[in-house]
């Protein structure tokens, strides 16, 4: 990660930058912001600028042998400590960061903004909460106690230390009270106050604010080829947080997705043509379980629009503007008559899904059972 890559926060990243210049480098630091703000890719891009061995003015050169192996996570001198627990893949006591270094180096390069919960589905905890434990901190004391490999520096980051339980917590505080020469401790949290105070007073705070405006339009224009009108509205709903505008982005292409299927669907039903039922509910089945659901559960909410305008109540409708011209031609079939049995269904395939039936059966069975009751 490189302080470029970062969205925002340019007074802190020169803040950064000129106390590795100036050779100010504090053995404790305790970066701390909201969720979305970038505390852990300032912390990486400060990490990798520490570890770099030809560092330019305002971040590290990109080339030498410790930033190609920082790109990838893999510096023999950077170590990462972050909430694990036992899983169905490993199921052991004292499970550590180390279990999980391939998940980890492939979650931040998929996404170094990334939430702790989406860690723990990335690493298939389930309903398990991740915890950082006392084996964690005496490997950790072990490993610092090395010399270092290839920098002068040893980095570690800690990534929601407030994970840590009481012995884990006070063998950190040991460290961080003796640290070993030229060992620099990053603590990543988006809840400071639940950490020990005495740990707190032991490192720098680094408070990291929320995403300003106009940094993150630019990053929705440039990252996800939005046009300026749909990044603005999504910056001023996700308030400075690049993870929400993420999700309201997802979540406007899942729309999108399901009003095309949708569609296509009813029209096909209209037809009754086999082959394209048959192909329409081929392409359904193969989505994931989830998707599959948020799919049904739009057809559920189209009913419903579709029978408000039915019965001339334009107020009740919430419907884009594509989503409107269709549901207005869709809703005189949408009637009295059969809106029962035409919920039904959806809600049977919805539950035949969480059920975990045959997707190919639950979606060619309902769809040619609504071709019947919209033809009907």
């Amino acid at each position: 990660m490189y302080f470029k890559e970062i969205i925002g926060q340019e007074v802190l990243k020169s803040r950064l930058v000129q106390t590795v210049q100036e050779n100010r480098v504090s053995h404790a630091w305790l970066f701390f912001g909201p969720e979305g703000s970038g505390a852990l890719p300032l912390a990486l891009a400060f990490a990798g600028y520490i570890l770099c061995t030809s560092r330019g003015e305002d971040d590290a050169c990109g080339i030498c042998a410790g930033c190609n192996k920082n790109s990838k996570y893999i510096h023999p001198d950077l170590h990462f400590v972050y909430p694990v627990n036992k899983t169905r893949a490993g199921d052991r006591d004292n499970v550590v960061s180390d279990d999980f270094m391939a998940d980890w180096r492939s979650f931040l390069l998929r996404n170094p903004y990334g939430r702790l919960t989406q860690w723990y589905d990335f690493i298939d905890l389930e309903n398990k909460q991740g915890i950082i434990n006392t084996e964690e901190s005496k490997r950790l004391s072990g490993k610092l106690n090395l010399k270092a490999f290839e920098s002068d520096y040893k980095v570690v980051i800690l990534w929601h230390p407030e994970k840590m339980n009481d012995q884990a917590s006070n063998k950190l505080l040991k460290l961080l009270e003796e640290p070993p020469p030229l060992t620099v401790f990053i603590l990543v949290s988006e809840n400071p106050d639940q950490l020990l105070a005495t740990v707190k007073s032991r490192c720098i705070p680094v408070k990291v604010a929320r995403i300003g405006d106009e940094a993150l339009t630019e990053a929705l224009i440039n990252k996800h080829s939005l046009d300026a009108g749909r990044a603005v509205e999504f910056v001023r709903l996700a308030s400075g947080n690049y993870l929400k505008a993420l999700d309201l982005i997802s979540e406007a292409e899942d729309i999108r997705y399901n009003f095309e299927k949708f569609r296509e669907l009813m029209r096909s039903c209209f037809k009754k043509s086999i082959p394209e039922l048959y192909k329409e509910t081929e392409e359904l089945a193969s989505l994931t379980r989830e998707k599959q659901k948020s799919f049904l559960e739009y057809g559920l909410r189209t009913l419903r629009e579709s029978l408000a305008l039915h019965l001339n109540e334009p107020e009740l409708v919430f419907l884009a503007d594509a989503e409107k011209e269709f549901t207005t031609n869709f809703a005189p079939f949408v009637h009295g008559i059969n809106i029962l049995a035409l919920t039904e269904e959806f809600s049977k395939a919805i539950q035949d899904i969480e059920r975990n039936a045959n997707g190919r059966i639950v979606f060619l069975d309902m769809a040619l059972k609504l071709s019947e009751l919209i033809k009907n």
